[in-house]
């Protein structure tokens, strides 16, 4: 016989988890579900670990924001960062921690959102199982596991990932207090949480208020008898003040935590960053508010595109599939009444897209931008599918069993799982295998983001080791501050090279300063610099006599005479490696003591 989940009587709490779909007990059996369950979260941690563990060479967004952490401190992460770069002053503050502890190199710099992605692993397994039972408990853990947003982002030295984790572990206090909401210290754990996480992550405001507005509705809601506090006695006043001081506590540390987020961020993104987003990055995450006849395509191109590619889908409608299921998923919720759940699951979607009307934060693009929206759609979304793979699980016992009915539907499973019409849910749990397997072998046979990507970190890997062996090898930007074009800081490839700069020069990662007293005619001194034709020609042109100022600058103070120059390419090219997207380059000037023998020294090139 299978067993029923008994639904919670009406006024005990304001929703346990989801009762199953009827009928999907019957489709594989509960011994079946422990192993897929179990599979399942096996294969999200080894595709997280395996991805961190084979340290893709940091590819331009990560080494833009990571750039910033190579000369500054904790105040100078406040002021407004280099290449157009916005981050959570806590999420900086602790990249530069791990940095000053640790050194400058990819295992570090990855670490917090690495353990943030195992964590929300964890977590959403939690939070799920308190939400959902049977398949549809397996197709959220499963999309979760192997979706690659989640995989890909607990691996890179970028906030996303510890957005979701965030978002992840204030949605598992509130579940816990809305099951039970007699113990109040679940909210003061809430209370207690979201101070630091507005500093850690810039979305945890619209997962903390659509929190705020849940908790509110819980505890004004009528028809739960623990949360109404009808009465007048002192007794009840004071049961009803404890459970709403919790909630008090909670909005004024939200409002004064997002006050100062206002304050510090009106510094640290600066006016030309804030501009460059608005514009460029952010300008078709923006509703159209103002043209509302273009408002439903953009709603249907947006939650259609790689918004909700879960478990996989991306741009110009490729996540339709998921949205059509994510739309299944609340009319379930609809049919079931469960209007707290659907109010918690979608009220930080719907407070981000009050952001976005008013140009303060994207809404949809790239699915990094939403990833703390990840939980819902999963759950949202393997509701939908559960829905369809039930339909559809029934319309084939009815044509395999006219004569029974509907009882044909009730045919317990036995064995491993196959039940009737159960072929349907073990062939989307093995797609999701497959897709987790397929991914897990991409990334080892391929493990790096692009052939630009890969090509700067080993050209940093043999030109800072080998030429350092006969000469002193220094930057001109790092180690003698001084730069010809410096405004290649606020844009461009020039990144890649700083950050692998200070991985892979053995002084560079040691933090030792350039031996000058060491250059003679047998080590020469080599200065290295960046260029960036691009960037030159379109940021303010640099001073045309800067280079010959500091060539005359080295002879005349250092009394030291250039005899021999050399460039490196150091282009970039799109994913597809058929169209070159930078020629950056870099220069060489060898130097000599004056009065040495330079005779054999002299020269244009080296090589």
């Amino acid at each position: 016989m299978s067993q029923s989940v008994a639904t919670p009587p009406v006024g005990h709490r304001p929703f346990g988890p989801l009762d199953p779909i009827v009928g999907e007990e019957h489709l594989i059996s509960p011994l079946a579900q422990q192993r897929w369950l179990l599979a399942l979260m096996v294969l999200g941690l080894v595709l997280r670990l395996t991805r961190y563990m084979l340290r893709f060479p940091l590819w331009e967004d990560e080494a833009m924001l990571s750039a910033n952490l190579i000369d500054r401190g904790y105040r100078e992460l406040l002021q407004p960062l280099h290449y157009c770069q916005v981050a959570p002053p806590l999420f900086l503050w602790g990249q530069l921690t791990l940095v000053k502890l640790f050194g400058f190199n990819e295992y570090v710099l990855r670490l917090i959102p690495f353990l943030c992605g195992l964590g929300s692993l964890a977590l959403f397994r939690h939070v799920a199982g308190r939400l959902l039972r049977g398949i549809s408990l397996l197709f959220a853990v499963g999309l979760f596991a192997v979706a690659y947003p989640m995989t890909r982002y607990a691996a890179e030295a970028k906030p996303y990932g510890c957005d979701l984790f965030i978002a992840l572990a204030m949605l598992a206090l509130v579940v816990e207090w809305l099951r039970q909401p007699d113990r109040t210290g679940w909210l003061w754990c809430l209370a207690a949480m979201v101070g630091p996480a507005i500093g850690y992550s810039f979305p945890t405001i619209f997962v903390a208020g659509g929190i705020s507005l849940t908790v509110f509705g819980a505890l004004r809601a009528p028809t739960s008898s623990s949360l109404s506090f009808a009465g007048e006695g002192p007794g009840v006043r004071a049961a009803a003040f404890s459970r709403w001081l919790p909630w008090l506590v909670f909005n004024v540390i939200l409002i004064a935590g997002f006050a100062a987020l206002l304050i510090v961020s009106k510094t640290s993104v600066g006016a030309t960053n804030q501009q460059t987003m608005e514009d460029t990055h952010w300008a078709d995450t923006f509703p159209p508010i103002a043209q509302p006849l273009k408002l439903p395509l953009w709603l249907l191109k947006t939650h259609a595109g790689a918004m909700l590619g879960y478990p996989i889908g991306g741009p110009n409608f490729g996540s339709t599939a998921s949205l059509l299921c994510l739309i299944a998923g609340l009319v379930v919720l609809v049919r079931r009444r469960a209007w707290l759940l659907m109010f918690l699951l979608l009220t930080p979607l719907g407070l981000n897209f009050i952001a976005a009307a008013l140009h303060k934060f994207p809404y949809g693009g790239h699915a990094r931008m939403t990833l703390f929206l990840a939980p819902a759609f999963c759950i949202l979304i393997a509701l939908g599918l559960t829905a369809f793979a039930t339909w559809i699980a029934a319309q084939r016992s009815k044509r395999r069993s006219p004569a029974l009915g509907k009882e044909a539907s009730h045919l317990p499973s036995r064995g491993s799982g196959r039940g009737a019409g159960g072929e349907g849910i073990l062939i989307v749990l093995s797609l999701l295998v497959l897709l987790g397997l397929t991914s897990w072998i991409r990334d080892i046979t391929h493990p790096y983001k692009s052939g630009t990507t890969l090509r700067a970190r080993e050209f940093a890997q043999w030109f800072w080791f080998e030429l350092a062996h006969d000469g002193e090898l220094v930057s001109c930007e790092t180690d003698m501050k001084t730069d010809m074009s410096p405004d290649k800081l606020n844009c461009g490839w020039s990144s890649l090279y700083f950050c692998n700069q200070r991985i892979y020069s053995p002084r560079h990662a040691r933090g030792e300063r350039p031996q000058w007293s060491n250059i003679s005619s047998t080590r020469p001194l080599r200065c290295v610099l960046y260029r960036s034709p691009i960037e030159e020609r379109e940021s303010p042109a640099p001073d045309p006599q800067a280079r010959q100022r500091w060539l005359d600058a080295m002879q005349t103070e250092r009394n030291l005479e250039l005899v021999a120059y050399d460039t490196y390419p150091f282009a970039a090219y799109d994913k597809s490696e058929g169209q070159k997207k930078a020629d950056d380059y870099i220069e060489v000037f060898k130097f000599l003591p004056k009065g040495a023998n330079i005779a054999a020294g002299r020269g244009k090139t080296e090589r």
